[in-house]
């Protein structure tokens, strides 16, 4: 038997993700978004992610249709943009910049970290999502836009390498090791 809805909402809400808007197009060129903390990477060579993605989505159809995207990993600051795409907004790009990748496709040039234009090579439907597999492309890093902007138990927050300094934290929490790299929580972000 499985674990009823909620209680599987709260187990995944305890798993600190970074924010990332996936942006593609219609066949008519009109582009369109939706945030997603369910990316990750899945091979270096090719070098592939996966963005696992609703069946109800707007933006499915689109990518779907050119089979291509881009993952836009967002930067600190930006949680405003991620509720928008989010929504079931009609135009999410109305008020938003963005420019064409060399093949095309919508970057939010002014609030990513890094992005990665893709090509999808392979879809499988999970339950009420689909899991889209792609090679990816291109790619570049916005280096000075850090931290990333997390998730995590339905707040956004910031987390940032520990930096050893004189002056006193305005937060003082205890560092977790992760990956090797000392990373803390820097609170809620509004």
């Amino acid at each position: 038997m499985a674990i009823d809805r909620q209680s599987f909402f709260d187990v995944m809400a305890s798993f600190p993700s970074g924010v990332a808007i996936v942006t593609t197009l219609t066949r008519d060129g009109t582009p369109r978004g939706l945030t997603t903390t369910a990316v990750c990477s899945v091979s270096a060579d090719p070098p592939t992610v996966l963005v696992c993605v609703d069946l109800a989505s707007r933006t499915l159809d689109a990518l779907r249709a050119t089979r291509r995207f881009v993952v836009n990993f967002i930067g600190e600051g930006r949680s405003e943009l991620c509720l928008l795409f989010a929504s079931k907004a009609e135009d999410k790009f109305a008020r938003v910049a963005w420019r064409p990748t060399p093949g095309g496709i919508p970057l939010l040039h002014e609030d990513v970290l890094a992005w990665a234009e893709c090509a999808t090579v392979h879809e499988l439907e999970v339950g009420d999502h689909v899991l889209v597999v792609a090679q990816v492309e291109d790619g570049g890093l916005e280096p000075g836009r850090e931290p990333p902007l997390m998730y995590y138990r339905r707040s956004w927050g910031v987390w940032s390498p520990v930096h050893e300094s004189d002056e006193p934290d305005p937060v003082s929490i205890p560092a977790i090791e992760v990956s090797g790299r000392d990373l803390r929580w820097q609170g809620a972000e509004y």
